[in-house]
């Protein structure tokens, strides 16, 4: 039985590349129009980018209805936006530059998921123990979550930006991640506290 998916958020050329990748995928059906008054979405994959149109308001419905498991697809540049996604309850985040085949397995993934359903976490206290974190990488990690730049970072600290950016790189190597947009969602997952605005975090190379 064939994963029926719809597509939501900005409705611009993303939302076009979006639409061809999943309508080439045998396994799935791709709603023409949504929300659709007959047809439930097995999963509705949002660019997080339409956020900021409504401020969330359409993401934010989708999730709370917890009729489809909702994917974001986050932007390199917007890391926020997915953060707050993801905070708010979506199933699970994937990239705007992840491939084809990663695409794909992360909505078979979420469709195999019940609604709204997001992995328990079982990390024990210290936050980030499991992943072998510092806690000074854990505390530097929970300002990248609430959207400090590697300056401000590095001000707040009392350290230079080049031992910033040596903590960045061995933090991301410990959680498996190479992107700002892929740290901010792991710790999310596992309960870093978020930021409390939706001011984009500077995004850089995968040690920004």
């Amino acid at each position: 039985m064939a994963i029926v998916v719809a597509v939501a958020g900005a409705g611009d050329v993303v939302e076009s590349g979006l639409r061809s990748i999943l309508e080439g995928a045998p396994d799935l059906e791709v709603l023409d129009e949504f929300p659709h008054f007959r047809v439930i979405a097995d999963v509705v994959v949002y660019d997080v980018i339409g956020a900021e149109i409504d401020d969330g308001a359409q993401l934010f419905g989708f999730i709370d209805a917890q009729l489809s498991a909702v994917v974001v697809v986050g932007r390199p540049l917007r890391p926020d936006l997915a953060a707050r996604a993801m905070a708010h309850g979506a199933a699970t985040h994937v990239s705007l530059e992840a491939d084809e085949d990663q695409i794909l397995s992360v909505i078979r993934e979420a469709a195999s998921q019940e609604p709204g359903f997001q992995e328990p976490s079982t990390w024990p206290q210290p936050l980030g123990a499991d992943a072998g974190l510092s806690p000074r990488e854990v505390d530097l990690l929970g300002r990248v979550v609430k959207g400090y730049s590697n300056l401000e970072i590095a001000e707040q600290m009392s350290l230079s930006p080049n031992t910033i950016k040596s903590y960045i790189r061995s933090a991301y190597r410990k959680i498996g991640v190479t992107t700002r947009s892929q740290a901010v969602a792991w710790c999310l997952q596992r309960g870093f506290e978020p930021a409390q605005d939706s001011s984009p975090p500077v995004e850089g190379r995968a040690v920004s």
